[in-house]
């Protein structure tokens, strides 16, 4: 049995270098190293000026004042709780399957995609058209500032004595000055037939339909009246009219539009969807 020249430290440690075994531990290693350098360690909470900046702005904001050094510390020690407990919590995948987690996740994304839509001012062209494709946000029932008089049938001169007004009011008196009860309001259509104990249904159903401006001949089942429509508020304002709240729409709106386009073609576009049977 032969045997070769003893084998020295040094030699035996150079025949260990070209292990490719070696190889493979020496670079997981140094791969471990350069992440610790340049990461950190997986553990550790590292509090950033910036980090203490942005604490002291949200207390203030809670409390109308800032921080004292103390009180910093202690919104410090929460959030370094709160990241260590996030950090184990997306570690032992606990995120998964969570509505609330996940509803949060994508708020985020619609959020960050907000910021990089763009953004302008409506022209006067785009507003009229947002206004007639969305009237139903704007229009209210018509309002009809309406007045009255009445005067019973049971009494035998009530046609007589709504003669007597009517020249009264043309010679240009005041009608609440010429000694009857003059009823008015300002009301819907709708509510002014609910109006059963003040307005006969026949009068609350004749109001809408008169000319606004002059008195008016109107009977009833009860009563002879005298009724006139003031003027009819309500119904679809113009743009004018709206303003600052139509330009606040348009702009709500078409921001999500341009929102849902940019996650589309930036994330959804990456994604095939699918459903098992």
């Amino acid at each position: 049995m032969t045997t070769g020249p003893p084998q020295t430290p040094r030699s035996r440690l150079s025949r260990l270098l070209h292990e490719p075994l070696v190889h493979f531990f020496a670079l997981g290693l140094l791969l471990f190293f350069a992440h610790r350098l340049f990461v950190g360690a997986p553990r550790t909470v590292v509090v950033t000026p910036q980090v203490k900046a942005e604490l002291s702005r949200l207390y203030q904001e809670m409390n109308g004042r800032p921080p004292s050094a103390a009180e910093l510390a202690t919104e410090v020690r929460k959030w370094e709780v709160d990241e260590a407990l996030s950090r184990e919590a997306l570690r032992d995948h606990l995120d998964r399957d969570d509505p609330g987690i996940r509803t949060i996740l994508a708020d985020k994304m619609r959020l960050r995609a907000a910021f990089e839509a763009p953004k302008r001012e409506p022209t006067d062209a785009e507003q009229d058209a947002w206004l007639a494709a969305h009237r139903s946000l704007y229009a209210t029932a018509p309002l009809y500032d309406f007045e009255f008089v009445t005067f019973p049938r049971s009494d035998p001169r009530a046609q007589a004595a709504r003669e007597e007004f009517e020249r009264a009011l043309a010679q240009g008196k005041d009608a609440a000055s010429l000694g009857r009860p003059v009823i008015g309001g300002n009301l819907s259509a709708e509510d002014l037939l609910g109006m059963k104990d003040r307005v006969e249904p026949e009068l609350a159903a004749r109001i809408p339909g008169l000319a606004p401006g002059s008195w008016q001949r109107v009977e009833t089942t009860r009563s002879l009246v005298l009724a006139r429509v003031k003027g009819v508020g309500g119904g679809m304002p113009t743009r004018q009219q709206l303003g600052a709240r139509l330009v606040a729409d348009w702009k709500r709106i078409t921001q999500q539009e341009a929102v849902d386009a940019l996650l589309e073609r930036t994330v959804l576009e990456r994604y095939r969807f699918e459903e098992q049977p």
